[in-house]
């Protein structure tokens, strides 16, 4: 019967340590998901800044342009934005050190407006005209 009765207390060690152990698992696992729910709505709410801040800056460079008695058009548009587009892979190659890490396999976006009527690519050469010339 001794036997027995150690067999049965040592079985309620490691009930005990597994308790513990899973006990320890499921904390970290917790925490582990609200860090990946904080680091996803961070991301979500930094991609959503960066929109607003390429809609403001779009905003502002259209209204130094009327201001300037320029009609801005859709043309216009879409080359200040290609041309936005090839700074940021030239600023992303230099910081790396000649590797882009954009992905240059897209070449021609394309844009559609939330009204789904206008619709256009950015697939023209970049406007090589002086600042304030007539289209």
């Amino acid at each position: 019967m001794a036997r027995k009765r150690k067999v049965e207390s040592s079985a309620a060690i490691v009930d005990e340590s597994d308790k513990v152990l899973y006990s320890t698992f499921r904390n970290s696992a917790n925490e582990l998901s609200q860090l990946y729910s904080q680091a996803i709505s961070h991301n979500k709410l930094s991609f959503e800044a960066g929109q607003r801040h390429a809609l403001e800056k779009l905003s502002n460079w259209m209204a130094v342009k009327q201001q300037g008695g320029i009609m801005v058009t859709t043309e216009d548009i879409s080359t200040y934005l290609q041309s936005e587009l090839n700074n940021i892979s030239n600023a992303s190659y230099d910081s790396h050190g000649g590797r882009n890490e954009v992905n240059s396999s897209i070449t021609t976006p394309v844009i559609q407006s939330q009204d789904k009527n206008l619709c256009f690519s950015f697939d023209s050469e970049m406007d090589t005209t002086p600042e304030g010339s007539a289209h």
